[in-house]
């Protein structure tokens, strides 16, 4: 027996369903890599700690042409310390954007080359009750396009 409600009929399903196949043809089109890895311990407050983020050998080709069109970063940790991270692109000097919460999601290092090396920087700005260390769980997803015409 069928429950209302749980196949669409008419029109309205057409039009999702080709809403459906359209979102998943456009996700299948996108290249990009993800690298997810954890910090070195933060010992000390107001020290930077690097973490870098590059393709790995799972990853798409790379091209050298390849560039950036998007990148998410995220972070998360287990302490009660107040950390700042920062995104950046090439060196901890960056270009850099800082994280708003555990991630984000930006178009400001577009155009730059998608091999990197991106970097995430975290910095103890107050322990608030945690202590070191702390271990920084981060994820880079880079969104390309190879940059051929």
């Amino acid at each position: 027996m069928r429950r209302a409600g749980l196949i669409p009929r008419g029109a309205g399903a057409a039009a999702a369903l080709a809403l459906l196949l359209a979102a998943g043809a456009a996700q299948a089109g996108e290249r990009a890599w993800t690298r997810d890895r954890v910090s070195q311990g933060l010992q000390a407050q107001g020290r930077a700690v690097a973490v870098l983020y590059a393709p790995g050998p799972r990853d798409p080709a790379v091209p050298d042409s390849a560039r950036i069109t998007r990148v998410y970063a995220s972070r998360d940790y287990d302490s009660s310390a107040r950390i700042s991270t920062r995104l950046c692109w090439g060196s901890e000097k960056g270009p850099c954007v800082p994280l708003e919460g555990r991630s984000i999601e930006t178009g400001l290092l577009r155009g730059r080359a998608a091999r990197g090396p991106l970097l995430l920087v975290h910095r103890v700005e107050g322990w608030g009750g945690g202590h070191p260390p702390v271990f920084v769980r981060g994820t880079v997803t880079v969104w390309f396009d190879d940059g051929q015409p």
